[in-house]
C-alpha cells in the first residue's frame, strides 16, 4: 500500500471584510501542516477559498455602494493575493460563486429533496443578521446573541427546512463507535454534548423577498440557499471538479467551529 494522502483545508473566509490577521493564522496552520507531511514525503492536496453569498456580503456591498459580486470579486482578490504574498501554498483556491460550486450544490439540493429529507413550512424565529441564524430562547446571552452582544430580530416566513434531526441518534452513536472521526478528543466530546440536546431541523432557505444574493434553490424560484448549507459543501464540491473525491476520506479540516468562526469575523 502507498502512503495515505492528506486532505488540508481552511476555512472558508467570508468576504464581508478585507483579510486580517485571524483570517492569516487560521491559513499559517494549515501551511506548516501541508509543509510539515510533504516534507515528509507524504502526497497533500491543500484547499482554502472564500464564502461569498449571504446577508453581510449583501450589507456589505450595499454599503459600499456596489452590487454584491463585484464586492466579492474585489475582496476575494485581496485573499487571494495575500496568501501569494505570504507564500502560503495551496492548491486549489475555490470561490462560493464559482459555478462549478453553484451547480453541484443545487445537485445536493435536489437529491436530499427527492429523498423527502427537505420540507416546506412557516417559521417565527429569533435571526441574528451578523450570524445569519435563528437562535432558540436557550442560546441567547440576557435575550442577545452570544457573538454580537445584540437582540435579534423577530421574523416570521416560509422556508425550506432539512430534516436534521432525523440524522442526529445515527450522529452520537458514530461519534462514539469511531472517536477518531473528531481529534482533539475534546472536540469530539463537544460535539456529543451538542448532539445530546434537541437540536431541531435547519432551515436551508431564505425568501427572495428579503435576500436574494444567494444560490438559487432548484426546485422553487422564490428562495436561495442558506449560506452555511452551501459554503460548507465546498470541501466536497471542489474534489468533485477536479476528479479528487478520493482524498474526501482523508480530510482534515484546521478549525473547530467557534474558531474558523472567530477567525472569520471582523
Amino acid at each position: 500500500m502507498g502512503i495515505e494522502p492528506l486532505y488540508v483545508t481552511t476555512p472558508l473566509f467570508y468576504v464581508n471584510a478585507e483579510p486580517h490577521l485571524g483570517h492569516t493564522y487560521a491559513t499559517l496552520l494549515g501551511d506548516v501542516l501541508a509543509r510539515f507531511w510533504r516534507a515528509r514525503g507524504r502526497p497533500v492536496f491543500t484547499l482554502t477559498g472564500t464564502d461569498e453569498h449571504g446577508d453581510k456580503i449583501a450589507q456589505a456591498a450595499a454599503a459600499a455602494g456596489v452590487e454584491p459580486k463585484t464586492h466579492a470579486d474585489r475582496v476575494s482578490a485581496l485573499f487571494r493575493s495575500t496568501w501569494e504574498a505570504m507564500d502560503f501554498r495551496y492548491d486549489h483556491f475555490i470561490r462560493t460563486t464559482d459555478p462549478y460550486h453553484v451547480a453541484f450544490v443545487r445537485r445536493v439540493l435536489e437529491r436530499i429533496h427527492a429523498q423527502g429529507d427537505i420540507y416546506f413550512s412557516s417559521y417565527r424565529g429569533l435571526y441574528c443578521f451578523g450570524c445569519e441564524r435563528f437562535y432558540q430562547d436557550r442560546e441567547l446571552v440576557d435575550g442577545r446573541c452570544p457573538d454580537h452582544r445584540v437582540a435579534p430580530t423577530e421574523i416570521a416566513e416560509e422556508n425550506y427546512f432539512f430534516r436534521m434531526q432525523a440524522y442526529q441518534e445515527r450522529l452520537v452513536a458514530a461519534l462514539e463507535t469511531e472517536p477518531e472521526r473528531i481529534t482533539p478528543d475534546g472536540y469530539r466530546r463537544e460535539v456529543l454534548a451538542l448532539l445530546r440536546e434537541p437540536i431541531g431541523d435547519l432551515c436551508i432557505s431564505r425568501p427572495k423577498s428579503r435576500l436574494s444574493w444567494g444560490i438559487e434553490v432548484p426546485f422553487d424560484g422564490r428562495y436561495v440557499t442558506y449560506v452555511w448549507f452551501d459554503a460548507l459543501l465546498n470541501y466536497v464540491s471542489a474534489l468533485d471538479h477536479l476528479g479528487r473525491t478520493d482524498l474526501w476520506p482523508a480530510a482534515h479540516g484546521r478549525c473547530s467551529r467557534e474558531r474558523c468562526r472567530r477567525a472569520s469575523a471582523t
